[in-house]
This record gives C-alpha cells, structure tokens and sequence, in this order.
C-alpha cells in the first residue's frame, strides 16, 4: 500500500496540470478570436495573455511539492512564488482587459445611483495591490469573478455566466489555500486542519477541480466551432493524459522501489539487533564463567558460606553492569543474590535454566518479567559450578536488563527506532510520546497481523502498519527463550515520511521533466492539427 501522501501529491500535479490545460484552452479561444479579427484591439491582448499566463502558472505549481512531507525542493520556495507571481498577473491582465472592454448594456433605462455603481465596480481591483502577493490572489480571483458576472448581469453577455462562477469557485481555492500560513502553529486541532494534505488542503483541490471542470465545459462548447481547434485541444489533452498516466506510474514504480528497498534494510537492521543480543548474550556468558571458575567461589559454595560469597562479588555486578547475579548450592538452594544479599536461602530447583546447570549444560535465555509500568526482559545465562575434581557443587547465574540504553545504541548506529517488546507489551523503546521525550513503555501492540504471525506463529512480519498512530514501514521478529518459546518481540522501523523524503526529489524532478515535455509537445500538435485541418479543406 502507497503512502496517502504520496498519493494526494500525485493527485496535486494531475489537478494542477488539468486546471492549466483549461486555461490555455481559455486562452487559445480568445487568442483564436483575436488573431481572426482585422482590428486587433489592444484590451483584447490582456484577455488572452491573463489566461496564458494563469496556464503557465498552473503548470509550474503541478511540479511543486510539500516540502515538509517530500523534503526540500530543488529550487526552494522559488517555484511557488513565482507560479504565485504568474497567476497574479494573470488575475490582473484579465481585469484590466475587462474593465477596458466596453459593457455591453441592456437596453433599460438606469438611475444615477446605478451608474455610480457601475463607474466604481473596479475599485476592488485597485486595492489589492496594497496586500501581500498571497493575500492578494483570492483578491484576485473575487475581482475577476465580480467582473465576469457584471457582464452576464448588468450586461448583454449571459454567456459568460459559467466563467464568473468558475473564478468564484477559484478564489474559494485561493482563500482554503491560506491555510498553508497556519502551519507552523502550536495548536494541535489546528495544524491537523490546515496541514499539507490535511482537510482543508483536500478541500482546497476540490474547489480547483470544480472551477476549472466548469470552465472546461464551457470553453469546450467554443472549441469545437472551429475544428482545427477541436483537433488542437483534443491533441493537447491526449498528451497531457499520456503524460498524467506516465508520470503516475512512473512514479508508483519508484515508490515501491524505494519501499522495498527500505524493507530489505530494515530486514538486515533486525538481524543486526538480533546480533547484538547475541552478542550481549555471549558476554554474560563469559561474566558467568568467570565466576564460575573461581575455586574460592567453589569452597564457598561447598561450605555454603554466604558472607565469603558476598564479599568475593561485592563489586561484579558494577563492574560489569550486570542487573543481577545469583549463586546456588548443588540442590538448587540460593546462596546469594549479589543485587540483594540480604535475601538468599530459597530454593530455584524448579528453573528449568538451574536444573540444565545442575547437569553440567550452560544456559542462555532471554526471560520476560512484570515490572512496575511494563513487563521487563533480561538476557539471563547460567553456567555449572566445579570443584576441583570436577564435580558440580552449584550454579552460577547472571542477567542483563534489555533497556533503553541498548534499544538507543541499535539507533545511534543505524538512525532507525528500534524496540523490544515482552509479549506485546512495549518493554523499551526509541519512540516518544508527544512531547517528544517520554518513552511510551508499556503500550500495547494491537495490530493482529503482527501478532498472529509473530507472537502465535514465531515468524517474522515485514511491511507498512501504524505504530502509535504514525505509518512506519516495519520489521518485527521473535524474541524465545531457551525452550524455543516466544517471549517477546524486535521492532525495527522507519517513518514513511523519510520514505518519501527520499524519493522527494526523484518525484519532484519526475514532475518538472513532464512539465517541460507537456510544453515542448504544445508546438508539434499544433502545426500537425493544423496539417490535418488544412488537408481536410
């Protein structure tokens, strides 16, 4: 499954393009109309050039991306300010040619106070200049759609009905499209409004695709008067559908690329996990066996003196950094708790680990515990005691606890989160809560799929899930005791957004290569609609 993100990004540029074949479609008609006259007046010049340059500008603002899903652009924040520039002078060339064209009045008589207002209905135009270049493009899109429907209301010009609704559409997209300036704010319920590809970014598209299928509906009735335009647009508009669908797919196919690439590296980052606990295994074995082969510890144990055997590890478990280290007689009895030695004289024979290392087999096993906020997992090892002739007078064991420390190492080396669960309970974590600090111990694994499959089946799970309410791309893999019993879980994982950051610019450049092919395509079609229209006269 494609990351929603991605795939609205793909929806932006299929939109964004749409909308920019509409205008030059808009922009051929006019220019059409223009090139047939023999008075080529001046205020029909900025009809065309305002919906050319409002092609233009959408078709820079198709190759534009979230930056804070997809990463830094290439150009920066140029390519959105100047497609912003574009449309605004877009919006003003198209005013400034409809307030220099003559109304076409109704024949009915008008009072003074009508007059007035006809002679001051421009003025909304002359203010906008006074706000910021973003402010003033829902500025612009109002004054055009004001214009438009003063010549389909007060004028002979119902026709143009259809364009004022469009434009009143589009300056709803210009207004939703405001919300961008929220986004850095505090406010939780806020961001998730008006955040890239959020809801009010949804809503913004929606109202775009309206305006420009409503103007596309009414410039095509117009079109298909001529047929060497009819040919033109109908060329233009197949290309631009190759293009969509070739872009889309291309870029599909990379994004999957990327994932499973992403997925083998987080495969081979959980076997690195997977090494270091065997690594850490390997090392209480060798703390154990250290002990172990001690020959005071030996007559200690056979004289079942439990002050000799606290002062001889006094130290050890510091030094080592061990979480505990216990001494037991040949029956299984405790001698001491190095971690507590004010508690010892009970009996563990019915560990299965002691019972192994009451036979002479040393023992490694990771165990799962109950602690106070989570269940806790130790690496534990237990190793034989000999006296001199070699008959076992005891055990010898010694755990590590899987905390934090660790789980932040396997980060600091690989630059992914990593977890360890007991059962499905989170025992210790690179993840954070909201805050960014705490770590969430103690949350529950509830995705069935994992679970199933790796507590229940003991094999391991990799693909796409949420963890705590974010989309990872993840691994995860058992965790089993010494009687291949699973205890607990690996967590290997990596946010998509970083997926998408790193297919950022190979989408965004996907993107600006169509777009230079879209306008290169423009030429060609014409002159081979053309060709056609001639051939058939």
């Amino acid at each position: 499954m494609l990351p929603l993100d991605f795939l609205a990004q793909n929806v932006h540029f299929a939109i964004n393009l749409f909308a920019s074949l509409v205008f030059f479609a808009v922009f051929w008609l006019y220019f059409d109309a223009w090139t047939a006259k023999r008075s080529k007046a001046v205020r029909n010049i900025f009809k065309w050039a305002g919906f050319l340059l409002l092609s233009v500008s959408f078709l820079l603002q198709a190759t534009v991306i979230e930056q804070s899903v997809l990463g830094k652009s290439i150009f920066g924040d140029s390519s959105q300010t100047i497609a912003n520039l574009l449309r605004l002078m877009g919006y003003l060339a198209i005013i400034t040619g409809r307030i220099m064209d003559p109304l076409q009045e109704k024949p009915e008589t008008k009072s003074i106070e009508t007059e007035l207002q006809n002679s001051k209905a421009p003025a909304v135009a002359a203010t906008s200049s006074s706000f910021g270049l973003v402010y003033a493009l829902p500025l612009g899109a109002l004054t055009v759609a004001a214009l438009y429907f003063r010549r389909s209301t007060k004028g002979l010009e119902r026709h143009l009905k259809p364009v004022a609704y469009a434009f009143t559409l589009l300056f709803v997209f210009e207004l939703l499209s405001l919300a961008s300036l929220w986004r850095g704010t505090n406010n939780p319920q806020l961001y998730n409004l008006v955040k890239a590809f959020g809801p009010l970014w949804i809503a913004s598209q929606v109202f775009l695709l309206a305006s420009v299928l409503l103007l596309g509906r009414w410039v095509w009735r117009y079109l298909t008067e001529r047929f060497l335009s009819q040919l033109f647009m109908a060329f233009t508009g197949g290309i631009l559908i190759i293009f969509i669908l070739t872009t889309f797919s291309f870029s599909v196919l990379l994004m999957r690329n990327i994932q499973s690439n992403s997925l083998d590296n987080l495969s081979t980052a959980a076997n690195v996990l997977n090494y270091a606990l065997k690594s850490k295994q390997a090392e209480t074995q060798a703390n154990a066996q250290i002990i172990a082969q001690n020959p005071a510890i030996a007559l200690a144990i056979t004289s079942k003196d439990h002050a000799a055997l606290a002062s001889l590890n006094s130290d050890f478990l510091a030094q080592k950094k061990l979480s505990t280290l216990d001494i037991t007689d040949s029956s299984g009895q405790v001698l001491l708790r190095a971690e507590d030695p004010k508690r010892w004289g009970d009996s563990v024979s019915s560990d299965s680990l002691v019972r192994r290392a009451l036979v002479g087999t040393s023992a490694s096993s990771i165990i799962s515990q109950q602690g106070v906020l989570a269940p806790q997992l130790f690496i534990k090892t237990i190793v034989p005691v000999r006296a001199s002739n070699q008959q076992i007078v005891g055990t010898t064991s010694v755990s590590l606890l899987i905390d934090s420390t660790f789980v932040d190492g396997i980060k600091n080396s690989t630059g992914l989160d990593s977890s360890v669960y007991g059962g499905d309970s989170l025992s210790a974590t690179t993840l954070t809560g909201p805050d960014g600090k705490s770590r969430v111990v103690g949350a529950k694994l509830t995705d069935k799929r994992v679970t199933d499959k790796v507590l229940h089946g003991g094999q391991s799970y990799k693909g796409e899930l949420d963890v705590l309410n974010r989309p990872y791309l993840a691994v995860y893999a058992p965790l089993k005791d010494a009687d291949n019993v699973v205890v607990g879980m690996l967590f290997i994982g990596q946010p998509q957004t970083s997926v998408l950051i790193t297919a950022g610019r190979s989408i965004e450049l996907t993107f600006i290569v169509t777009a230079l092919l879209i306008l290169l395509s423009i030429i060609p079609s014409y002159l081979i609609a053309r060709h056609i229209a001639r051939q058939l006269d």
